[in-house]
């Protein structure tokens, strides 16, 4: 630049000197223009010098960075499952090992639960027999009852059927016999007085003896007799014997019903009674028989064995002496410890966190080009799948987001853990005027760009921004296509 300006403005002088317009002069002037031309020209078309950019448009393509940690998508945790117990490890899968659903991970010592089991059993053996028993007494209580009842059922119907006879048959009968005697007596009678009244005439004439007139006489006092005791015989039977009779049946009949009813009771009672027996002889075995499962349940617990497939990792515990250290054969846990854990290693995930900045880049679903430390050759690809709502920043650090990347490919080479750089493809830009990150200033007025000139100064000039990438920024106002910025200068504006 230093060496160009002074020809130029030698040039620009002899082209503008019009003092002495004369032919030569004039054509001078003409050529000394066009070779102004042609260097300002040729200045401007050139490319980006050193230390210096050529304000630019066209469509930007952020690429968010990421170094983050591999982890399998999805991890089960095996342990032990009894709470408030501690068991003993006898077996343990070895660490590193890849295994299949079903495969045994751990074998803790069942002997702490092997005597209650024992107990529980023939506890249960027991009420068994006890329920039983019960339900032996059951059944022959309502044996016994159906036939006491059947009986006073019997007994209470006979006495009712007797009652009945007598009231609608036994006691007219009774009556209709009185009364026929009755008549037969007066009938008697009748013929006794007749007999007596024509013998009278006789015995005064001699024809008959005082002594077979005393004879019918005395027939006929008998016959009036008879009658006399047969009409005492019919009202008793009417007014007294028959009416007791029928209070008496009427009494028993009411109290073979109210034993019967009494009976039936006394019966429901009882079986009510022996079929508690026999449901609390059942909740006491259910019982027993759920501590028998119980039992059965923490001693199948005793073996762990893998849900999924997966690689086995040992979990970590602090021995006596207060080092962390690996779990193995030996050591004792307590229930709810996690012992081995299972990462399912065919879908893997990276997980890592992005500055605030660039979060604006990003959408789930974006492409993702990841490469792994442990193998640096391998190309891989993957998803971005999450983006945490929640930001948080350590060690007065940026601000930061979480996110969740799905990788595509999978290997049983690959393990949690392993370092993932990762690009991340963000959403483009399109028609955008931009500048490199380098070439931005700030200062206490806002933001700024030292702009160069080939016959000037480099001036600062304010400028607005948008949208921005790793390495370049949208510029809203402030510049034009075409302009230079000077690059890598920290000095502050002394422009407008």
């Amino acid at each position: 630049m230093s060496a160009v300006s002074p020809l130029v403005r030698g040039i620009f002088r002899k082209a503008t000197d019009f003092r002495r317009p004369s032919p030569r002069a004039t054509a001078i002037a003409a050529g000394s223009a066009a070779l102004f031309a042609a260097l300002v020209v040729g200045l401007r078309s050139g490319g980006d010098r050193p230390g210096e950019f050529v304000v630019r448009r066209g469509n930007l393509e952020p690429s968010v960075p990421l170094v983050g940690t591999l982890s399998a998508a999805r991890s089960d945790s095996y342990g032990a499952a009894v709470p408030g117990v501690e068991l003993k490890i006898l077996w343990l899968v070895d660490e590193g090992r890849l295994v299949a659903a079903g495969d045994r991970l751990i074998q803790f010592d069942p002997a702490p639960f092997q005597k209650d089991l024992e107990v529980a059993r023939a506890r249960s053996r027991e009420l068994a027999n006890e329920k039983e028993q019960a339900r032996l007494a059951l059944d022959a209580l309502r044996l016994k009852s159906k036939v006491e009842v059947s009986q006073a059922r019997t007994s209470a119907s006979t006495s009712e059927r007797d009652l009945s006879a007598l009231v609608n048959t036994g006691a007219p009968l009774s009556a209709r016999e009185s009364e026929h005697e009755i008549g037969e007596r007066k009938r008697l009678l009748d013929e006794a007085e007749e007999k007596l009244r024509g013998l009278a005439p006789f015995v005064e004439k001699g024809y008959i003896s005082q002594e077979e007139f005393r004879a019918a006489r005395s027939r006929r006092d008998q016959a009036a007799a008879d009658l006399e005791l047969a009409q005492a015989r019919h009202a008793a039977l009417v007014q007294q014997t028959t009416p007791d009779l029928i209070r008496r049946k009427l009494d028993e009949a009411t109290q073979e019903k109210a034993g019967l009813a009494i009976l039936e009771r006394r019966s429901n009672v009882s079986v009510a009674q022996a079929e508690a027996a026999v449901a609390l002889a059942g909740i006491r075995l259910d019982e027993s028989n759920r501590q028998v499962a119980e039992g059965e349940k923490r001693i199948g617990w005793c073996t762990v064995t893998a849900r999924a497939p997966g690689l086995a990792v040992h979990s970590e515990l602090f021995d006596r002496a207060g080092e962390r250290r690996k779990i193995r054969v030996g050591d004792s846990v307590w229930g709810g410890t996690t012992v081995v854990t299972l990462p399912d290693l065919s879908r893997m995930t990276i997980n890592g966190r992005v500055p605030e900045p660039e979060l604006h880049h990003l959408a789930p679903g974006q492409p993702v080009k990841v490469s792994l430390d442990a193998f640096p050759e391998r190309s891989l690809t993957g998803v971005l799948r999450f983006i945490g709502s929640v930001g948080a920043s350590e060690k007065n650090e940026a601000r930061s987001f979480p996110v969740t990347i799905s990788l595509d490919q999978t290997d049983p080479g690959f393990r949690p853990g392993m370092v993932a750089r990762c690009s991340i493809r963000g959403r483009p830009i399109s028609g955008a005027l931009f500048i490199p990150v380098d070439a931005v200033r700030t200062d206490e007025r806002g933001t700024f760009a030292r702009v160069t000139s080939r016959f000037g100064p480099t001036r600062a000039r304010r400028i607005l921004l948008g949208r921005s990438t790793s390495q370049f920024v949208e510029v809203v106002s402030g510049l034009a296509e075409g302009e230079r910025v000077r690059l890598g200068e920290s000095d502050s504006a002394d422009g407008p």
